[in-house]
C-alpha cells in the first residue's frame, strides 16, 4: 500500500508540471499587438488632433512629421509606453495640404522605421464676433466698446485682422485692429466712445475674417445714452419762476418702451402717473416756493423695468414778465393785441405764431367764426368774432392772452369763367363767355351778361341751347361785355366782371 500511494503522488506532481508547462506554452502564444497610427484628418486651424500610435518603439518618444504647404512641421514629441502605445497632439498652425505625414521616433539615430499616415486639409477655422458695451451710459462721458473675436471649435487660433463697427444706418462709426488675447483662441479690440446728445445708439462689428479664420459679425447692440447714465433722463429749464407753469418733460428709452412716469419734488410726488408717450412723459407743474429744490422722475414699464433720475433746479420768485405773443397773417403782416380786423365772408387765415417763452399758441374764439389750431375761418358776414390768442407761459414768463376783434364783412363772390381776357379779336369770331357748366357764382348766383358797348353793329351775344353764352364779333370797332351776379343781403356782395375786345 506504501508503495501504491508514493506512485499516485509522483503522477500527480507530474500532471501539475506538465499543466504548467502547457499554459506556458499557451501564453507565449497569443498574437503579437500590430504597429499602426490613427487619428490624423481633415481639420481646422487651431484645432487640436490626437494621433493614437500603437506597438512602435517602446519606451521612447515619438513625433509626427508632415509637409504642410512646402514647409516641413514638426509635432511636439510624445512618450511610449513598454508596449510602444502613444499619443501624439498636434495643432495645425496654419490652412494647407498636409502630406508626406509619418510618426517617427524623435531620438535622432533611432533604429525606429516610421508610420506613413494619409494626405489630409486643414481649412479656415470658423468665428464668433461679439460687441460688448454697457446698457446705459452718460452723455459727455467716455464709455469703453469692446469687440471680442473667438475661434470656433476650441481653436487656440488668435484671428488677426481688423473689425468695423457701423451704426444703425449702416455708416461706419470705428475701424480697428485686432489684438490677440494672452490665452489665445481670440481676439480684442476696443474704443472710447463719447455720446454728446441723449437717445439710443446702435452698434454691430463686423470681422472680415483672415487667411486661417472665416469672418463673422456680432448681433445689434443697443447702448441707451442719458445726462444721468440710465434710460431715463429729464428735460427741464434750469431756473423756474414761483407762479410761472414749467412743463417737466421725462425722456424714457427706447423710444417704443410701454409703462409710465412718475415727477417728484424733493423725493415727494407731485403727478399722477403719465403713460410713456413715444418715449415721452409730459407734466404742467407750477412752482409755489423760491429755493433750490430737486425735480426727479420714476419710470416704470409694462415688462418690469424700472428708473429714476433728478435734476437740480433753481426756483426763483418775481416778478414775472408775461409772456409775449407774436400772431402773423401771411400776406398781412402781424396782428396788434387789441386791434380790430375786417375779413370778408368766405376767407380762410393760417396764421403763425410764436412766443418769447417757446410756449406754443392756442386760439379761441367767441362768435359766428372757426378757429382749428392756428387757422381761422370767417363764414359769416356783418358780424363779429372776438379771437384770444394764449400762451401757458415758462422759462421764467407768466401766462398770457392776447385779444382780436374780426369784423366779418360782405363775402366777395366769384366765379370760374370761360370769357376770354380782354384784348383784340378778328371779326367773325365767335368767343364762348361761359360754357354749360359755369354760370354761377360761389354764392350760387347766376350770371347776366350784357353788351354796354357796340350791340348789335360790332357784337351781339348768343345764348344757344346748350346753355352757354357766346359772344360774336361782327365788324370792327369797340365791344364792352358786362356779366352782374346778385349780392345775397347780409352775407355776399353783387358780383361784377365785365370785358372789352376790340374787333379788328
Amino acid at each position: 500500500m506504501r508503495d501504491t500511494r508514493r506512485f499516485v503522488g509522483t503522477l500527480a506532481r507530474a500532471t501539475a508540471a506538465s499543466a504548467l508547462f502547457l499554459g506556458t506554452i499557451g501564453l507565449a502564444a497569443a498574437p503579437a499587438q500590430a504597429v499602426g497610427a490613427s487619428g490624423l484628418s481633415n481639420g481646422y486651424v487651431g484645432v487640436t488632433q490626437t494621433i493614437n500610435v500603437t506597438d512602435f518603439c517602446p519606451g521612447s518618444n515619438v513625433e509626427l512629421q508632415a509637409t504642410v504647404n512646402g514647409n516641413l512641421v514638426t509635432s511636439p514629441s510624445a512618450s511610449s509606453d513598454s508596449n510602444g502605445n502613444a499619443a501624439i497632439l498636434w495643432t495645425p498652425a496654419t490652412v494647407g495640404s498636409v502630406t508626406n505625414a509619418v510618426v517617427q521616433s524623435s531620438l535622432v539615430g533611432s533604429p525606429c522605421s516610421t508610420i506613413p499616415l494619409p494626405n489630409v486639409a486643414i481649412s479656415q477655422v470658423g468665428t464668433n464676433s461679439v460687441l460688448t458695451a454697457p446698457n446705459s451710459v452718460t452723455v459727455n462721458v467716455a464709455t469703453q466698446i469692446t469687440v471680442t473675436v473667438q475661434s470656433q471649435l476650441r481653436s487656440t487660433y488668435a484671428p488677426t485682422g481688423s473689425v468695423v463697427v457701423k451704426d444703425a444706418n449702416g455708416a461706419t462709426v470705428q475701424t480697428m485692429g485686432l489684438t490677440p488675447n494672452a490665452g489665445g483662441g481670440s481676439s480684442y479690440a476696443y474704443w472710447r466712445w463719447t455720446p454728446t446728445t441723449s437717445g439710443s445708439y446702435t452698434f454691430q462689428a463686423t470681422y472680415s475674417g483672415d487667411a486661417n479664420s472665416l469672418g463673422s459679425t456680432s448681433a445689434q447692440d443697443i447702448v441707451i445714452a442719458t445726462t444721468s447714465g440710465v434710460p431715463i433722463a429729464l428735460s427741464l429749464p434750469p431756473t423756474m419762476t414761483v407762479g410761472v407753469p414749467t412743463t417737466l418733460q421725462a425722456n424714457v428709452y427706447p423710444a417704443n418702451v410701454q409703462g409710465s412716469v412718475g415727477f417728484t419734488l424733493n423725493g415727494a410726488p407731485i403727478s399722477a402717473s403719465i403713460p410713456i408717450v413715444n418715449g415721452v412723459a409730459k407734466f404742467q407743474w407750477t412752482p409755489t416756493v423760491a429755493g433750490n429744490v430737486t425735480i426727479g422722475a420714476n419710470y416704470t414699464t409694462n415688462g418690469g423695468g424700472t428708473g429714476s433720475t433728478s435734476n437740480a433746479v433753481t426756483i426763483v420768485a418775481g416778478p414775472v414778465s408775461t409772456d409775449v405773443i407774436t400772431l402773423t397773417q401771411p400776406g398781412f403782416g402781424t396782428w396788434a393785441p387789441n386791434g380790430t380786423y375786417t375779413v370778408s365772408n368766405g376767407t380762410t387765415i393760417n396764421f403763425t405764431a410764436s412766443t418769447l417763452s417757446g410756449a406754443g399758441v392756442t386760439l379761441s374764439e367767441t362768435g359766428p367764426c372757426q378757429v382749428s389750431g392756428l387757422t381761422l375761418v370767417v363764414d359769416a358776414s356783418n358780424a363779429t368774432c372776438n379771437v384770444v390768442a394764449s400762451s401757458p407761459g415758462g422759462n421764467g414768463y407768466a401766462p398770457a392772452r392776447y385779444g382780436y376783434t374780426v369784423s366779418t364783412g360782405l363775402g366777395q363772390q366769384t366765379a370760374i369763367l370761360a370769357a376770354p381776357q380782354s384784348g383784340r379779336v378778328n371779326v367773325g369770331k365767335t368767343l364762348t363767355m361761359e360754357s354749360p357748366q359755369q354760370g354761377d357764382t360761389n354764392a350760387g348766383q347766376n350770371i347776366v351778361w350784357r353788351i354796354t358797348k357796340g350791340k348789335g353793329k360790332i357784337c351781339t351775344l348768343g345764348f344757344p341751347s346748350s346753355g352757354a353764352v357766346t359772344l360774336k364779333i361782327k365788324k370792327r370797332g369797340q365791344c364792352n361785355v358786362r356779366g352782374d351776379a346778385p349780392g345775397v343781403p347780409n352775407v355776399w356782395a353783387p358780383f361784377v366782371v365785365t370785358r372789352s375786345y376790340q374787333g379788328k
